[in-house]
This record gives structure tokens, sequence and C-alpha cells, in this order.
């Protein structure tokens, strides 16, 4: 028996495949989302699905003959004026350039949408009675089954993101119940959520400066990390297309990593 014979397909069927679900009208302003390089066939022979576009991204892509990379995270996101070899996010623009490979990013279209990154948190966590805040698109508010003192919540949450290792700050001692969730980037949020009603907020990327805004204002938080709380992207992408495309190859990155190391 030979390999599987895939579907090739047009990329403008695929994008619109995902936009149906993920639209780009729900990115944030200063976001990125969309195609970043057009693919040099716009017949599809494979897609790779990755949290980000690293340089091993791009080898895993040849090495699967995948001429498509899906990201959550864009490879292209602020402006420049110029491209330097060496350095990234340059050196993966011109190597995806010269193999011929597209580079598309569902970004917070994917954390904002309904089943996308956040609702897929709060399932992961089993959260009930989980609701958006309209004020603050990302943003989703849940129950746990049952309350928990606040280590034990920590722990929960940290097996189940499958993380190595969660920092958390303990701002108050009352048991852990209605957990808020924004994926990535988002602790800097705090600030403006801290008059919501919440026992404990989970996200990634803490500062200092907001840890101890957190701590002397009786907020608890989690940062599970940028990678742990948005690793899953791949996955919500990847049970999109399967569901809407027959026959097309689909490979999940295996080369996303947290970009240091533990010690």
């Amino acid at each position: 028996m030979g390999p599987p014979s895939f579907l090739l397909m047009d990329v403008t069927k695929v994008i619109e495949v995902l936009e149906a679900y993920f639209p780009l009208s729900l990115q944030e302003g200063w976001d990125n989302s969309g195609l970043q390089i057009s693919p040099k066939d716009s017949s599809i022979k494979g897609i790779l699905l990755s949290l980000d576009v690293g340089l091993d991204t791009i080898d895993e892509a040849i090495d699967n003959n995948c001429n498509l990379i899906i990201a959550h995270h864009p490879l292209i996101f602020s402006s420049t004026k110029k491209i330097y070899k060496d350095f990234y996010p340059y050196n993966a623009i011109q190597k995806a350039i010269r193999h011929g490979i597209g580079i598309y990013a569902f970004h917070t279209n994917l954390d904002i949408a309904i089943n996308g990154l956040n609702d897929y948190i709060c399932k992961l966590l089993e959260l009930e009675n989980v609701k958006i805040i309209e004020e603050y698109p990302p943003l989703r508010i849940g129950n746990l089954k049952s309350t928990m003192p606040i280590e034990e919540a920590v722990s929960y949450i940290k097996n189940k993101l499958g993380a190595e290792c969660v920092k958390f700050v303990k701002g108050n001692s009352k048991p852990i119940k209605k957990i808020a969730i924004c994926t990535g980037s988002c602790a800097d949020m705090v600030y403006e959520i801290k008059d919501l009603d919440f026992d404990l907020f989970l996200t990634g990327d803490l500062k200092h400066h907001t840890a101890f805004f957190a701590k002397y204002s009786g907020i608890n938080m989690v940062d599970a990390t940028h990678f742990h709380t948005e690793k899953f992207s791949k996955n919500i992408l990847y049970d999109t297309l399967k569901k809407e495309i027959n026959d097309i190859k689909l490979i999940i990155s295996k080369k996303d990593s947290i970009p240091w190391f533990y010690k």
C-alpha cells in the first residue's frame, strides 16, 4: 500500500473555511492576523499547523511537503523598513519565501471567537456557567466544579495545561471557585478587570510590577506562560479543518516549544 493521496486545494478555499469560524473582523485593532506570505503555488499540498513560526517550523514544513503554515502568532507583526538576514523574524520570512511556503496567522480573532482559544481553555478546565465579558472580548469567567484552596487550584490548572511549572500571586486566602481567563499576554488586563467578580485570574506574561499590584490589591493570579495557555491553538485549527475538508494533508507541528529552559 502506497502513501495516502491527499486533496490539492486552493489556498483561498482553506482560508474561507477557517475565516467562517474565526473571522478577521474579530481581531484587535493592533493585530496583524491574516495572510502574511502568499505560497508560491496556490494549490496547497499540505498544511502545517503551529503556535509560532520559527526557522525549525519552516524546516518541518519542508520535510513534510507542506507549502502552507497556519500559525496562531503572526510572523509579520509590526511594520519594518529593513530586512536583516541574520535576525528573526526576517530570516524566517526570507526562508519561507525562498521555499515557496505561505504563512497565515489566526491570532486575536482565534482568541476572541466562540469556540476559539479562550473557550477551549475553559473546556479543558471543565469550567461551568462560562460567561463572555463583552467589554473585554477575549475574557471568559466561569466556575470550577468544586471550590479549592488557591494552592490546589494552581496545581489543578498546571496539570490540566500540561505545564512544567507555573507562577502565581496570592492576593488573598479565599477559596477559589470563579476563574477569569485570558490566554497569552493578558496579565496587564488585571488593572482593567480588577472590579469584576472572580477569585483568580489565569493568564500569561505577568510582569514584576503587575504582580505587585495584584498582591497588594488582593487579587489572585496564575501566570501559566504565554506558551502553555496558547499551545492548543493548533489543535483548534486542526479540528476545524478536519471537520470541514476531507483528505487534505494536515500536520500538527512538533517544533513548538517554550523558548527558554528551567533550571
